[in-house]
């Protein structure tokens, strides 16, 4: 399973208990009230940030430092605001970015664990990857956008492409016609519109893949949660 890999994937990939569940946050009522949202700067208060020196967690034995705290709190309360999503509740936004880092940390240890590995060389054909489809100005707007410098995107993507990788090599699942087929008639009945099985069947069995993939992602995080050592300092 190809990917071209966004900033965001990372945070998408493991919000599956923070931004995804969360039945408290609500979405803007109309398209429009959402585009003027996402045109405006989020900003970020001195309350809200940490000393980037400051170990905010200690996972395994592995320390969480508050520049990587805040980058991702950046990043999420950024994604939450370009969605029309209420960013006011600075306890949530922080509590759901250390789940945020707690969840990516032990999703990379046990990616290491499994032998899975990134490098440069692999970053920077991702790298390349975006500016041959993009161009080179969507690199600049991510960085603009998430307030991140060039070291931090790089590793950033370094983490998305370790995630991705880690969920191609341990969650292989199979979609049968019959799941297929089943997700066709339901949208079939959602609205008269659709057209016939073979225009949708790729797009339904990606859909149906990835979401099983989800929820065994989901589950292996549990598992790694109830054997971790994990020490919050924030």
């Amino acid at each position: 399973m190809k990917k071209r890999i966004l900033l965001i994937t990372a945070l998408f990939l493991t919000l599956l208990l923070a931004a995804c569940n969360n039945d408290d946050t609500e979405k803007a009522d109309d398209n429009k009230d959402t585009e003027e949202q996402a045109t405006e700067t989020v900003e970020i208060s001195d309350e809200e940030k940490v000393d980037n020196d400051s170990v905010v967690l200690n996972i395994n034995g592995t320390e969480i430092n508050g520049a990587k705290y805040n980058n991702v709190y950046k990043q999420y309360k950024t994604m939450l605001h370009m969605y029309g999503q209420d960013v006011s509740d600075l306890d949530m936004l922080k509590d759901e970015t250390v789940l945020i880092l707690t969840e990516q940390e032990l999703i990379r240890q046990d990616a290491l664990d499994s032998g899975i590995e990134v490098t440069e060389e692999d970053a920077q054909e991702e790298i390349d990857n975006i500016i041959e489809t993009n161009g080179e100005e969507a690199i600049q707007t991510m960085l603009e956008e998430y307030d991140l410098s060039e070291e931090q995107f790089r590793e950033q993507l370094m983490d998305d492409l370790l995630m991705v990788r880690y969920i191609e090599s341990e969650f292989t699942v199979e979609v049968t016609d019959e799941e297929v087929e089943e997700q066709y008639n339901q949208m079939k009945e959602q609205s008269e519109e659709v057209g016939e099985l073979q225009e949708y069947e790729e797009l339904i069995r990606q859909s149906v893949m990835e979401q099983k993939q989800r929820e065994m992602l989901e589950a292996r995080i549990e598992e790694l949660k109830e054997e971790a050592e994990i020490e919050t300092l924030i």
